[in-house]
């Protein structure tokens, strides 16, 4: 359900968006968001602050290494499908069901022929500024790592570990191979401490009962 993110993580996104727009981007890309991580007061900007990583050192980055991340990173057109639907799901949005209601009132194939924009990850920060593959991935992994920790919602630290995740999966690609050594961080590193954050919340909730 869409209500799954919390307020710090929807404002991650968008200013996410708000960033990806003054660098003149066409697309939100993972560097935008890790940027949107920085500026947010949740429990990834803590980690990323014990790494040394600030919004202006992002910012930085992002300048030097332009706009253009580089190739989309081999996903297959299936995967991409199967990415979104997953993506859209996160936040409550089935596309099945989309679907099926679709053209149970306008009959079969409608959805074929009317081009539709979902109200899902593609554009609910408003305008129509869409993610890139890598982003919408992103979405995906965040929603994979709060379900793996059993966790109801999808908070700050989850996008985080998802911007890793992404960053593991595509290690050729600008953002992990220039960006993020450009900041200094190493992947593991960056994923445990991630990680150590998240321990650190739990155990001082449980202890707090």
């Amino acid at each position: 359900m869409f209500e799954r993110f919390t307020d710090k993580a929807r404002a991650v996104v968008v200013a996410a968006k708000v960033k990806a727009q003054e660098h003149g981007d066409d697309q939100i890309r993972p560097a935008h968001i890790l940027y949107g991580l920085t500026t947010s007061d949740g429990v990834a900007t803590q980690a990323l602050t014990a790494l040394g990583v600030d919004a202006a050192a992002v910012d930085r980055e992002l300048a030097r290494t332009g706009t253009a991340e580089g190739a989309r990173g081999g996903l297959a057109q299936a995967d991409e499908a199967d990415d979104d639907a997953e993506a859209l799901a996160a936040i409550g949005i089935d596309l099945d069901e989309i679907k099926r209601r679709i053209e149970e009132s306008f009959g079969p194939g409608a959805l074929g022929r009317v081009p539709l924009t979902p109200k899902g990850p593609l554009n609910w920060t408003g305008g129509r500024l869409p993610f890139n593959e890598q982003a919408k991935l992103t979405l995906v992994l965040s929603f994979r790592e709060a379900r793996a920790m059993h966790h109801n919602y999808i908070g700050t630290e989850h996008v985080l570990l998802g911007v890793i995740r992404v960053a593991e999966r595509y290690p050729h690609g600008e953002f992990a191979a220039v960006m993020l050594p450009g900041l200094g961080l190493d992947l593991a590193t960056a994923y445990d401490r991630a990680l150590t954050e998240v321990l650190q919340i739990i155990r001082a909730h449980l202890s707090g009962r």
